[in-house]
């Protein structure tokens, strides 16, 4: 009787320590998500609204989806505080077809100006592409008082053009949302 007592016991033992554990977790997952809900706020969010064009005019890739940034707060960017830019751009033939994702991100900034009504931000990002991601892509992000931004892939190498021979060559355009 001894024996099973001190089994019962171990039994009890461990199965408030997993609950302890389990609860822990549930917790801590909220204490992240609701850290991720804060620092979103802080971000301004748009949609890609957009059309990539071929020489003779005619569309041949309509783009939507969906980009945050903390660019447009007037923020002091520094190491603790880093420029952030994401977007999930979303890709089809205007006949309907061949509907695939691309997703921005690896957001580093280099260089801040402004002319005219425009904001320009210039730094590398990457970009998600079939064969895996592409690093490194020179962009131009234009500002055009908090209402219109235009995304422009510049300056790329050699094995970056497939991104730039995708994406059309012209620059993808993107309205605020808040």
């Amino acid at each position: 009787m001894v024996h099973f007592n001190s089994m019962a016991m171990f039994m009890i033992s461990f199965i408030v320590v997993l609950i302890c554990a389990m609860l822990f977790n549930v917790n801590s997952i909220m204490a992240n998500a609701k850290l991720l809900e804060t620092e979103d706020k802080k971000l301004t969010t748009g949609r890609i609204d957009s059309a990539q064009m071929i020489v003779n005019g005619n569309t041949t890739w309509v783009l939507s989806g969906n980009w945050k940034s903390n660019l447009f707060t007037n923020t002091k960017f520094n190491d603790t505080n880093p420029a952030k830019f994401s977007a999930t751009v979303n890709m089809v033939l205007v006949n309907g077809s061949s509907p695939h994702k691309h997703k921005i991100s690896d957001f580093s900034l280099n260089k801040v100006s402004t002319q005219d009504n425009a904001t320009t931000y210039e730094g590398t990002l990457s970009i998600s592409m079939i064969d895996g991601p592409v690093f490194g892509i020179p962009y131009l992000i234009k500002d055009f008082q908090n209402d219109t931004i235009s995304i422009s892939l510049e300056g790329i190498t050699s094995d970056q053009l497939n991104v730039v021979n995708h994406f059309g060559g012209t620059p993808i355009i993107g309205k605020f949302t808040n």
